[in-house]
């Protein structure tokens, strides 16, 4: 009895630690909204979405809006830029809450980052054989300056939930549970498809038996990629107009190297910070490679190169959320000083971001 008692407060304290993080995002969120002035963006997007309500349509501004346009009406025009599971999950979710759309994404999003956060801890628990390390690893994960984004209707909490998953069947060799994750994660993102990597590693090490789930669960995010690619075909008659429509985003094809010498030398306040932030995933990409299974330091890779095959960073300090081993890494820092010092930093940053966010304030003078 005594035993069963101990073995969930762990969970409790995971459950209180994403309980308090909602609510004092949501908390930063309203009392933004009724004291602080709104954004050119708030009142352009609340012209094709209107949820009703200010608090909801604060959550529901810039790629989350398109996510809404494109589960509502379909895609059309520079929405071919998103890929289709997202929106497809939140047309059905939005079923039962009556059609709105806000609603539905944000009550997503809170249970892809609850399941999310249960997988981080459980495969912490496994590699570390230590349940602190799971805990503090979601503290690292959830506090980070961008993690509002699994609260506001964005992709980061869904593909965050399958790739984690992915990594957790795979180190368990549940190939079929591996093949479905994937194909889905592959769905969800571009660099869905790049998880080819860590699973093939895996599969290939032993191929003796199970061949025919291995070579499934190695295809899937092929085949993720190649139903996104159909869906494009029926819908728009070009299976590669996503690149055409990134490029209106002025994002092109690049060598890694040319987001960074381009935000060197074109230094602001917004590339300093997203070289910050590839600077602090290179160094724990490094530590992953050092310190856990290879196929973590190929899962970092693939969520965390293609966004640098670019002609800019924007946006690189989102898309690095969802490369979960560099948080299992800051999971295992013992130091309470360290810890205390991530928080210093994090929580105001977060609040500070959240903020810009849910007002509707410009991304390129972040601070």
């Amino acid at each position: 009895m005594e035993q069963r008692f101990n073995k969930k407060i762990p969970m409790r304290k995971l459950l209180t630690l994403l309980i308090a993080n909602k609510i004092v995002l949501f908390i930063v969120a309203l009392v933004a909204g009724m004291f602080l002035p709104l954004g050119t963006i708030y009142y352009e997007n609340i012209q094709t979405y209107d949820s009703g309500l200010r608090f909801l349509n604060q959550w529901s501004l810039w790629d989350a809006n398109s996510y809404i346009q494109i589960a509502r009406d379909g895609y059309f025009g520079r929405y071919f830029a998103y890929f289709p599971l997202y929106p497809i999950v939140l047309k059905l979710a939005s079923y039962l809450t009556l059609g709105n759309y806000a609603l539905a994404g944000l009550l997503l999003n809170l249970g892809f980052s609850f399941a999310a956060a249960y997988l981080l801890f459980k495969i912490c628990k496994e590699e570390f054989k230590d349940e602190k390390t799971g805990l503090w690893a979601n503290v690292f994960l959830f506090f980070f300056p961008t993690a509002f984004f699994f609260t506001a209707i964005y992709t980061e909490g869904m593909f965050l939930f399958l790739g984690i998953a992915v990594m957790y069947f795979l180190r368990n060799k549940n190939w079929l549970a591996v093949a479905v994750a994937a194909f889905f994660a592959a769905m969800t993102r571009e660099v869905g498809g790049m998880l080819i990597l860590p699973i093939a590693y895996v599969a290939l090490q032993d191929f003796k038996s199970n061949k025919l789930k291995k070579i499934l669960a190695i295809l899937s995010p092929i085949l993720g990629v190649m139903a996104v690619l159909l869906i494009y075909y029926i819908t728009s008659g070009d299976p590669l107009v996503f690149l055409k429509q990134h490029e209106g985003f002025g994002k092109t094809l690049s060598l890694p190297y040319v987001p960074i010498i381009n935000a060197i030398s074109g230094l602001n306040i917004y590339n300093a910070w997203n070289l910050a932030c590839f600077l602090f995933t290179a160094i724990l990409t490094w530590q992953v490679y050092k310190h856990l299974p290879k196929q973590y330091f190929l899962y970092c890779l693939a969520v965390l190169l293609p966004p640098l095959c670019s002609s800019n960073l924007e946006g690189y300090s989102r898309y690095l959320l969802v490369a979960f081993p560099i948080f299992m890494i800051l999971g295992t820092i013992k130091n309470n000083l360290l810890r205390a010092g991530y928080l210093v930093i994090a929580v105001p940053l977060i609040l500070l971001l959240c903020i810009r966010y849910v007002t509707g304030a410009e991304w390129v003078n972040p601070f």
